[in-house]
């Protein structure tokens, strides 16, 4: 399939923003081991210590059984490869208004974070939620001004149980960012006023919101606080290579990365779904 390269005679030297799914998962991930991983290599392994219990007695000064201290380990392994390659022809380059591959190379990064955006929200939505306990997964809702709020204090009192009350973050659709701000609680305030003028709402219940387009499908809710998921990409690698038997260069890059949750992690993240 050849280029499709635009070749006006005059013709701004721009292009249309693209509409992408915002980026907006990965920089709440925890990305703490990627030097670590950089220097040589694929596996990282994590140590749990124990959650340690006193025994309580009648009576003082009896024998004191010993309590087994074992500590677990988990690895976060770098398994996964993404790759990405376009071709350029020389005359495409040269004919081209727009400075050709600059704007490739715009695409290319945009396409990496898209990647590990899309990465680390299948993870909480797929892998994660074996790890979420079944009472962090609230019983699914009619999504509206009436209940959206409501639903966003459960999650918040899920997370509390499980004493995480720090660094929380709370994604939502569009939709459900739109129910926020017909809410009821928001009504005869300065704050509901500002909300509803400018679109911007901050902190509600504790959390910091985030809206996504990413999470228009499946309808979920996801709260939890910020770096309870691990991503580490090792290697991003971009290059030039000159075409051996043609006018042409190959622009590739690739990515080398792997995500995980540990061990206790799972209690610090809630869902709520919705309908």
């Amino acid at each position: 399939m050849a280029n499709t390269i635009i070749n006006p005679t005059i013709f701004a030297k721009e292009v249309i923003r693209n509409r992408d799914i915002k980026n907006v998962f990965y920089k709440f991930a925890n990305s703490d081991y990627t030097w670590e991983l950089k220097k040589a290599w694929d596996t990282v392994t994590v140590q749990t210590l124990p959650t340690l219990s006193f025994t309580t007695w009648g009576t003082a000064w009896n024998a004191i059984t010993a309590t087994d201290f074992t500590i677990t380990s988990e690895n976060l392994v770098i398994d996964q490869v993404a790759q990405l390659m376009v071709t350029l022809k020389d005359i495409e380059v040269t004919q081209s208004n727009l400075s050709l591959e600059a704007k490739v190379w715009e695409r290319f990064a945009e396409a990496e974070a898209r990647l590990l955006d899309v990465v680390i929200r299948d993870f909480i939505l797929n892998d994660v939620d074996s790890k979420i306990p079944s009472g962090n997964k609230l019983s699914t809702i009619t999504a509206s001004k009436t209940t959206v709020f409501p639903a966003i204090e459960a999650l918040k009192v899920k997370l509390a149980e499980n004493n995480v009350t720090d660094n929380l973050v709370l994604f939502v659709a569009p939709i459900i960012w739109s129910y926020l701000r017909q809410a009821d609680v928001l009504d005869n305030t300065d704050q509901g006023f500002m909300t509803r003028q400018k679109g911007y709402l901050g902190l509600i219940s504790g959390f910091k919101v985030i809206e996504t387009n990413a999470l228009t499908t499946p309808k979920k809710m996801i709260a939890m606080q910020e770096g309870s998921i691990n991503c580490v990409v090792q290697l991003n690698k971009y290059d030039v290579r000159q075409g051996t038997d043609g006018f042409y260069e190959n622009l590739l890059a690739e990515i080398i990365y792997g995500s995980k949750i540990f061990g206790e992690s799972g209690k610090w993240i809630a869902t709520q779904v919705y309908s």
